[in-house]
């Protein structure tokens, strides 16, 4: 979910909430008022983030495969495109060495070996088959290896979803295009993303059950302009909606000073996707002196008086889990669909089914 590039963005005075709004932002203040009573047995969407790394090396098609089975509304991916176009299931412009390891040239002699350390979408796809991609992350202690891992293409998961009775008729998926808005050297196009990503889409039978997100905002009206029933989700946090922004695309970020949901509704987009946290790289957990939920009660309503959804990422904790589902927001994208799956039961929401081969 998260931009590679944004380590060293200066995050500097926006103090961003989802509406530009200090009220509840304590993250301790979320419930809905008696005024705003929700369904309890609405249906929160469950987003599994890359397929769930908390659980399984990440955007393996063995991760979605364990999402798929541990029961989830939608599978969240990244896509990033090779020199030959190939649409990979990946999340990083540059293989990187604490994710995968090199094993072999894809040919003899082959001038760009190794691998790793080098731009996906300098390499070929026959070049990206070659790495192990199989270590795990020391933020994710609980990640399990999948030995071999191959980074998969997207009809591959199409393909595993349909291998399971009944999954590909109720299953969703959020596909991410990684441009690289302030590098565009490091990523194909925005255009080239939207065509190529709808295309495999479309071949699957998959168009009604998909939505395109991305930080880069400019290649969000051009899904709507190739195919307008298309959802499209602008991805957001306290250091891509600022002033003079690249990620912004058409918006111009001084028409919508802190008010960022305006400015998704502008844009054209069906749902908004902020970071549920500010700033987003925060080290400060659920509860602690300092932590600011970005997405409130207010923003919530907000959203849903301009006719948007309001589905924040990444969050972890089964606390913050539960608080930010109070406030009535209509997903959750989570590293870890076992958690969110157990604090939705607990409160007596619809679980979405799991499926079995």
């Amino acid at each position: 979910m998260r931009r590679i590039a944004a380590v060293a963005v200066a995050v500097a005075a926006v103090g961003l909430t989802a509406c530009g709004s200090d009220k509840e932002s304590s993250g301790t203040s979320t419930a809905p008022s008696s005024a705003q009573r929700l369904d309890p047995h609405r249906m929160v969407d469950l987003q599994s983030h890359r397929g769930g790394r908390g659980l399984l090396v990440e955007e393996s098609l063995a991760a979605y495969a364990h999402s798929i089975e541990i029961g989830v509304s939608t599978l969240e991916l990244d896509i990033v495109l090779t020199a030959d176009k190939a649409p990979l299931i990946w999340h990083d412009p540059v293989i990187q060495a604490e994710k995968c390891a090199d094993t072999a040239p894809a040919f003899p002699g082959d001038p760009k070996f190794p691998y790793v350390g080098k731009l996906v979408h300098e390499l070929t796809y026959d070049q990206v088959r070659t790495l192990d991609c199989n270590k795990t992350l020391p933020k994710f202690p609980e990640q399990q290896p999948v030995p071999g891992n191959k980074i998969a293409k997207l009809p591959e998961l199409f393909d595993l979803v349909k291998s399971y009775p009944g999954a590909f008729e109720a299953l969703r998926y959020n596909i991410e295009t990684k441009i690289e808005a302030e590098h565009p050297e490091q990523s194909a196009t925005p255009q080239e993303f939207v065509d190529i990503i709808l295309d495999e889409v479309n071949k699957a039978a998959a168009t009604d059950k998909t939505e395109i997100q991305s930080f880069d905002w400019s290649s969000l009206p051009l899904v709507k302009a190739k195919n307008p029933a298309i959802p499209t989700v602008a991805l957001y946090d306290n250091s891509t909606f600022t002033p003079h922004s690249r990620w912004l695309g058409p918006i111009h970020y001084e028409d919508h000073k802190a008010d960022p949901l305006a400015a998704v509704k502008a844009l054209g987009a069906d749902i908004a996707s902020p970071s549920y946290v500010e700033p987003w790289d925060t080290d400060n957990t659920f509860g602690s002196p300092g932590f600011k939920m970005a997405v409130t009660t207010t923003d919530v309503q907000k959203a849903h008086n301009l006719g948007l959804k309001i589905i924040p990422w990444s969050i972890n904790d089964k606390p913050a889990i539960a608080a930010q589902i109070d406030t009535g927001v209509d997903g959750i994208i989570t590293d870890y669909p076992n958690r969110m799956r157990e604090v939705m039961q607990e409160k007596g929401l619809p679980l979405p089914p799991a499926f079995h081969k």
